[in-house]
């Protein structure tokens, strides 16, 4: 079993295909994933919400398929554990669509449902998701009222309208940063808004192009960018759709 072949009837038999074919390797990450449904998140896609694909959810967005999710998951969650200690931790999720992964966040982060974290009690912070689009953020939000909406009530989990280029500065440093859309080149900014040991999973290429998976380690702190004070690293090809410049979005 691979990646684009973990289809399900149910969200169990969904996750528990993305554990067989080894993208699921953490059960913080099978917990948390398990406890998301993710057919509230999605628009009656034909072939089912379990699918391992992507799917439309309108306004030229999409849900990115359910392996995707969980291969950010896993290079997210070893950060999270890292900062632990700290009082509380701060995750960005730039593009948020539907805001089905910034609730899987969610549950790692004062889980609720999260069984893994109910146990371990290590994890607690908040998770932002922003979207460029009114209409989408109100989306995620209704779709989080339907099973998530403890995440909501208890503040963990904030939706608001952003530009994903230029991040949240407001709530920055975050612990990890997720962008859910290709970028055309590596977001400066964004990568500002990082705390020294956090992590930004992000996608890079042009629109129609390569693109690739990245993750994205600070190392240290400085006013002004630094490249060297990153570490990059190319983990998988991907097709995504574009990060929106505001700007050229009339």
């Amino acid at each position: 079993m691979r990646a684009w072949t973990c289809h399900g009837r149910t969200q169990r038999e969904m996750v528990d295909k993305l554990q067989q074919a080894g993208i699921i390797k953490s059960q913080s990450i099978r917990d948390c994933m398990a406890s998301v449904d993710r057919a509230n998140y999605v628009v009656k896609p034909p072939n089912g919400p379990y699918n391992d694909s992507p799917q439309g959810i309108g306004y030229g967005a999409t849900i990115s398929a359910p392996h995707m999710h969980a291969h950010a998951l896993e290079e997210i969650v070893t950060y999270l554990q890292a900062s632990a200690k700290k009082s509380e931790l701060s995750v960005l999720d730039v593009g948020c669509g539907s805001g089905y992964l910034t609730a899987c966040l969610g549950r790692l982060l004062n889980g609720g449902d999260c069984e893994s974290n109910r146990q371990q009690q290590t994890l607690r912070g908040k998770v932002y998701g922003i979207e460029y689009m009114k209409e989408l953020v109100d989306f995620s939000i209704e779709n989080t009222k339907i099973a998530d909406i403890d995440l909501l009530s208890q503040g963990v989990v904030t939706y608001q309208v952003g530009d994903g280029w230029k991040g949240l500065p407001e709530k920055a440093p975050f612990t990890a940063i997720h962008v859910g859309a290709a970028a055309d080149s590596f977001p400066q900014e964004l990568m500002m808004q990082l705390d020294v040991g956090g992590v930004m999973v992000i996608p890079v290429g042009p629109d129609g192009g390569v693109q690739n998976l990245y993750k994205v380690e600070r190392l240290r702190n400085g006013d002004q960018f630094q490249k060297e004070d990153f570490t990059f690293d190319n983990l998988l090809g991907v097709r995504y759709v574009p990060l929106v410049h505001l700007n050229q979005n009339t």
